[in-house]
């Protein structure tokens, strides 16, 4: 019995052994950099292993769950072969550390909070006995004769002092358990926020571990010889990362150069953490699926008959709003994020900046750490100048104010993506805009806000409708519009003024154009410009008219 005993002992030891040599060794790769396209990522990463002469079989753990196995690939920097690889996808429970291997700093803030703990524990104890002692005497108190056997009293005053004394001591008791009761309250608030603490020391939830899927790797590798220490570099892609492109342009002085700041907003949530990598961004869109496509035959057809379209109404001003840059002049509003823009230039020129085939990549200066919290942060790219000129708009007819815009010729040298922007002027911010490289004008133009120095009226003064003949019934009124423009800065200013006249989508309606005061005039779109310089102080006044022809008893807005 004894030998049968050994006998299957050893059998058992002998598995255990055999599984033991059988567990795969598990490794886990460094990121040294990610490269950021604009809706997802490549992570490159470095790991080293021993080998031995032959096959063998490894796993590379602490993969994102979000990667993209079919973008794997693997470079080897010994000699050895990789046969195979099976990515596979296991869920990983955050270990929780031992206490001795915490810092001395961290076993310290521990025995604290457990002191505190025990303290307050303590004292809720002894808030547990009160209570129950006061909720005892209120108990008491409600078995009085005076309470429970009125009718055994054989005296009226003897029951007016029962009650009187039940009212006080009722009123007293209870003021007590009230007060104790929050007391206990306002403990057991703070015992759960010292025990959140603990958990989170002993947890290791400051290092941001929450349990989670992760994609492992099991490698099978042949190699000729024992490699004591083989390194292995491997790249794959990731989603649930996303980067867009903005720009602060700063103006100073008239006479110094505009200045352009890329920056990256970025946001990664792909359950691993970049500690000290080094970050490429890229223009590139891999994945897009985009190609060119197929002409086909083009047949004309008979077109159907259509309802009629509604005509635009006489005083439309669309197409004349002075818009820049792809945002009205009139319409950028003060944005509620805004973004630090310290140092950004000095940090801005340790990036250096390659074309690709589909793009554009900007590698970083310097090494970031971007954890996986889905937290925007704000990197810096570039940094670059161009000479602006400025010029003043004005629309009196729709506001009584004039702009300044950034006139910038040389601006297909910038090479700019197309990205919102902030606009500061000697660093203080003024409004939104929006960068467009596709942009086909030969100058670039950027509005920063309002002159407020500038003074801007319009006056409109219209003809009592008089009839073109004695048996017409057509009357006509001349409309006269004078529009006053001040300077009251102290330099000379360049002044773009827009107005216009309104146009007939009736046969029966006629408006005829009469002194426009040398305005550059649109007769398909009604537009008046002039453009002229004001000196300092200088104030110019313009006058237009127009006579419009309408039947009798039709009203018309003329301004």
């Amino acid at each position: 019995m004894k030998r049968i005993i050994i006998s299957l002992a050893l059998v058992f030891s002998l598995t255990l052994n055999a599984f033991a040599q059988e567990e795969t060794p598990t490794y886990s790769g460094k990121i040294n950099q990610v490269k950021v396209f604009l809706a997802q990522a490549q992570i490159e990463k470095t790991v080293s292993f021993p080998l031995k002469a032959g096959n063998n079989e490894i796993i590379l753990s602490g993969n994102s769950q979000n990667m993209q196995t079919q973008s794997l690939q693997f470079t080897s920097i010994n000699d050895f072969i990789i046969t195979d690889f099976t990515p596979f996808i296991q869920y990983v429970q955050p270990t929780q550390p031992s206490e001795e291997k915490l810092s001395n700093e961290k076993k310290l803030k521990l025995k604290i909070l457990r002191d505190s703990l025990d303290l307050l524990n303590n004292q809720n104890s002894d808030s547990y006995t009160l209570v129950s002692i006061l909720s005892r005497e209120k108990q008491v108190l409600d078995n009085m004769k005076i309470i429970s056997q009125p009718q055994s009293i054989d005296s009226i005053p003897k029951i007016k002092d029962g009650l009187n004394y039940y009212r006080d001591k009722m009123m007293e008791i209870s003021k007590m358990l009230q007060k104790e009761n929050a007391i206990v309250s306002k403990r057991s608030i703070r015992i759960n926020e010292i025990n959140n603490q603990i958990n989170i020391i002993l947890q290791g939830a400051e290092n941001n571990f929450q349990p989670r899927n992760e994609y492992y790797i099991r490698l099978n590798i042949y190699s000729d010889k024992n490699i004591p220490m083989s390194k292995l570099s491997y790249t794959y892609n990731v989603g649930g990362v996303y980067w867009q492109p903005f720009y602060d342009v700063k103006f100073t002085k008239p006479n110094e150069p505009a200045s352009f700041i890329l920056k990256a907003q970025l946001t990664q949530q792909t359950g691993e953490d970049w500690n000290d990598v080094k970050l490429i961004f890229s223009t590139e869109q891999p994945n897009n699926r985009r190609m060119l496509g197929e002409l086909y035959p083009y047949y004309l057809n008979v077109p159907q008959p259509k309802a009629r379209a509604l005509s635009k109404q006489a005083n439309n001003v669309d197409g004349i709003i002075a818009t820049v840059g792809g945002v009205s002049a009139y319409d950028a509003e003060v944005s509620e994020y805004e973004v630090p823009t310290a140092n950004a230039t000095k940090y801005s020129e340790m990036t250096v900046t390659e074309l690709t085939m589909l793009g554009k990549e900007y590698e970083v200066g310097m090494k970031h750490t971007i954890v996986s919290d889905a937290k925007e942060k704000i990197i810096s790219l570039e940094t670059k100048s161009t000479k602006a000129d400025y010029k003043h708009y004005t629309i009196p007819k729709i506001e009584k104010a004039a702009y300044i815009s950034a006139l910038m010729p040389s601006w297909e040298d910038l090479e700019l993506m197309e990205a919102n922007g902030k606009i500061y002027l000697e660093n203080n911010y003024i409004n939104d805009t929006y960068i467009n490289p596709l942009n086909t004008s030969d100058t670039l133009n950027l509005s920063i806000g309002q002159d407020k120095r500038v003074a801007v009226d319009r006056k409109v003064a219209k003809t009592k409708p008089q009839k073109t003949g004695l048996l017409s019934n057509t009357t006509e009124t001349i409309v006269t519009i004078t529009l006053s423009i001040k300077n009251n800065n102290q330099t000379p200013i360049d002044i773009n003024v827009v107005d216009q006249i309104p146009l007939s989508s009736q046969e029966k309606i006629t408006i005829t154009a009469g002194d426009l005061s040398n305005a550059q005039y649109d007769e398909k779109t009604g537009k008046l410009t002039w453009d002229f310089s004001l000196k300092a102080l200088e104030q110019k006044t313009i006058t237009f008219n127009y006579t419009v022809r309408q039947p009798k008893g039709v009203n018309l807005i003329l301004n």
